[in-house]
């Protein structure tokens, strides 16, 4: 198993590692200002180390989840310094192997399915940002924490018409379903089968390993043939329901080592080798599954 790894958590650090106040996890208003930027530096470095020490490549997501137009007068200018930042921390690791993941999120509430878009409303209101990203020549286009099939596949068609790389994150209950009820078989048969050119993958983000794993086993279950559709896994820290993190004002974290090993667990079951974190990871929990990974002869090839 060849393994590329992503960032942790960058919101939840910015909270409350650092501190800096993001009510709805705005991660790109830190890019206005000196000592925002900085912030954004160190966490993204902090990956890229780990990266380097353990001769991985590694997957960074822009900060621009919420760098919409709901959330942003200036979707241009927000996306564009936030690939320029990610860039210049690229620039500070020659030998790192960075693939530049532009990130776009739900408009609103990655846990409301109630919020969620329609699927042509989507493809309107995520094409700006999309077709931003695009233009600045990022990697890949990566769009996480979709709880509604709607929005997902409204999001999928605009991706889609950049000609960039895209890849899916759906957010997942433990029994292999959207938040909306839709079953992650029915949303990939349905998006790769009507979307030209359909995602180079999935991925299952914000959502415990073991929660994943049994998500996994649902799908396999239903579709055994699509588990290969789904190539990667970004994790929480916590094994709480994302009901009950989304009304936490406290972070909420496994044991480390504990995390690294139960997403390894899930990785080699299904295969997945694009690894991560999600909300309450730090670079301690990416080092972890570096670490657990190489020694384990899973390093990339």
């Amino acid at each position: 198993m060849d393994v590329t790894l992503t960032d942790g958590g960058i919101e939840t650090r910015i909270i409350y590692e650092f501190k800096r106040p993001i009510g709805d996890f705005e991660a790109y208003q830190l890019l206005a200002d000196e000592a925002g930027r900085d912030i954004l530096q160190r966490i993204y470095q902090s990956y890229a180390q780990v990266a380097v020490r353990y001769g991985l490549p590694i997957q960074l997501g822009t900060p621009t989840w919420r760098a919409s137009r709901r959330w942003t007068k200036d979707v241009g200018s927000v996306n564009a310094a936030a690939v320029e930042l990610l860039r210049a921390v690229g620039q500070q690791f020659a030998d790192a192997q960075i693939i530049l993941a532009g990130v776009i999120g739900p408009a609103s509430d990655g846990y409301a399915t109630d919020e969620a878009l329609s699927a042509d409303a989507a493809f309107v209101y995520h094409r700006d940002q999309a077709g931003v990203l695009a233009g600045l020549d990022v990697d890949l286009l990566y769009a996480p924490t979709f709880p509604a099939f709607s929005e997902l596949s409204g999001v999928a068609r605009t991706m889609a018409e950049t000609g960039r790389p895209y890849a899916l994150a759906p957010t997942l209950h433990p029994n292999g379903t959207m938040l909306d009820g839709t079953p992650l078989a029915d949303a990939i048969a349905r998006i790769d089968a009507e979307i030209s050119p359909p995602p180079r993958h999935y991925m299952i983000g914000c959502v415990y390993p073991t929660h994943a794993q049994t998500a996994l086993q649902a799908l396999c279950a239903a579709q055994s043939a699509l588990v290969k559709r789904v190539r990667g896994l970004k994790a929480n820290a916590s094994p709480l329901a994302t009901e009950d993190l989304d009304k936490l004002n406290h972070l909420a974290a496994t044991d480390v080592q504990i995390w690294a090993r139960d997403e390894l667990r899930c990785a080699r079951e299904f295969n997945l080798a694009i690894l991560g974190g999600c909300c309450g990871t730090d670079e301690r929990y990416i080092e972890a599954l570096a670490k657990a990974a190489v020694d384990h002869g899973e390093s990339a090839a």
